[in-house]
């Protein structure tokens, strides 16, 4: 009889404590395991490790598990068969089976993806250590297992995936507990590690420039033709040997306080570079430690410039484009003398042809700075000129990879005044 009642009750407890320990290891989240770590640091460690190697702490479980119920079963059996004999067998099979089901896999599993962070705090350290103990088993384990399955190596890290922190942000919103807009600036910050400086990095041929060549009075023209606060500059007329940077509001107050010092060189702020394969997250976070707003894309074996990547470009990775009353296109149309006229790049193409009396109308619905972009074939540059029927189009300024405003003027005339 000791033998019987010894035999069900380690059966009985050892089921029990396998299954509760399973459901709090698998249902404990990232978040439970943060909001473990404010209070007791040690502990979260120790459930994080075992998330991230969740294969060995599964099979300690399910090892101890099968053989509690299998062995406990076996002698529990045999056991009563000696005490009560065999015609009642059937019955307590049937009601032992009944037993096990219902309180030492349903019930202790319940109960502890209900309760999984006020019981990790009993099962941390006894788990750890059965891992430990048992680490020769798991090892033997996973080396059968890999003549069936070829394990693929996993990036070591955090539980918390990328794709776990979005998933998370989605439910978030469908709760009523973020907004879309709460919900996407998550996702991206996310995301920013995977993203690169070649992925988000203004290209050269969209940069304006200054040079150590200009005067003073060309470079506030050439900056005032790009309405931007911040200028890269240049040796001469390389831009692969950008020398920093300059801010148009020094520009104009030099322009204004020594006008006998034509020269830039004075002025000139220190600018960082950064490979194209850099994650913008570290990026972004020198910008912040370093109060600077731009930065230069390099290829330092090739000792060539890429690119440039502004704070503005990495917030709008977060928040979706940020438009002030530069960046959106204008759409005036307004006739200047001698047959001149001064376009909007926002403005409807149709529009532009009703206005100024070009015919035919296109049939299209695209702005000025798309169809001419189209027209052109890629991004033209400054001073670039079209020319359509009786008609030239001067591109007059440009806004990030967009063309801002244009001149319409007769055919071979000049529009250098204008400019």
């Amino acid at each position: 009889m000791i033998l019987f009642i010894v035999s069900f009750l380690m059966a009985f407890s050892i089921s029990f404590l396998c299954s509760i320990s399973e459901a709090v290891l698998l249902s404990l989240t990232p978040g439970q395991i943060a909001d473990i770590a404010k209070r007791k640091p040690k502990e979260a460690l120790i459930w994080q490790n075992l998330k991230q190697e969740i294969h060995k702490p599964i099979t300690v479980i399910l090892s101890l598990n099968t053989i509690a119920q299998t062995m406990g079963a076996t002698i529990v059996g045999s056991q009563f068969a000696i005490l009560f004999g065999q015609k009642w067998i059937a019955v307590f099979s049937i009601l032992f089976t009944y037993i096990m089901l219902q309180f030492t896999e349903i019930l202790p599993k319940s109960l502890g993806v209900r309760f999984n962070t006020v019981i990790s705090s009993f099962l941390a350290l006894p788990l750890a250590g059965l891992v430990k103990v048992l680490s020769p088993l798991i090892t033997m384990i996973n080396k059968i297992n890999q003549l069936f399955v070829k394990t693929k190596e996993n990036n070591k890290g955090s539980s918390a995936t990328i794709d776990e922190i979005a998933s998370l942000a989605d439910l978030a919103r469908l709760s009523n507990q973020i907004g879309r807009h709460q919900e996407r600036i998550i996702k991206t910050t996310a995301r920013l590690t995977k993203l690169q400086a070649k992925d988000v990095m203004i290209p050269l041929e969209q940069i304006t420039f200054l040079s150590t060549n200009q005067k003073l009075s060309d470079a506030i023209i050439t900056a005032h033709m790009d309405p931007h606060t911040r200028f890269p500059i240049i040796e001469g007329d390389d831009k692969n040997k950008v020398l920093g940077y300059i801010n148009f509001k020094e520009l104009v107050y030099r322009a204004r306080t020594n006008p006998a010092d034509p020269t830039l060189k004075g002025i000139i702020r220190p600018i960082g570079f950064v490979s194209p394969s850099l994650p913008c997250n570290l990026i972004l976070r020198s910008f912040v430690e370093e109060h600077t707003h731009m930065t230069i894309v390099r290829d330092e074996t090739m000792n060539k410039t890429l690119g440039l990547i502004t704070l503005e470009d990495l917030v709008e990775e977060l928040v979706g484009e940020l438009e002030d009353e530069f960046d959106r296109r204008p759409k005036m149309c307004q006739s200047l003398s001698g047959g001149v006229w001064i376009i909007g790049g926002g403005l409807p193409v149709a529009e532009m042809y009703n206005k100024t009396g070009m015919s035919p109308i296109p049939q299209t619905t695209e702005i000025v700075s798309s169809w001419l972009i189209n027209k052109f074939g890629k991004l033209p540059k400054i001073g670039q000129v079209l020319n359509i029927g009786e008609k030239d189009i001067t591109i007059r300024r440009l806004r990030r990879g967009k063309i801002f405003e244009i001149l319409l003027t007769p055919k071979g005339f000049a529009p250098k005044e204008f400019m």
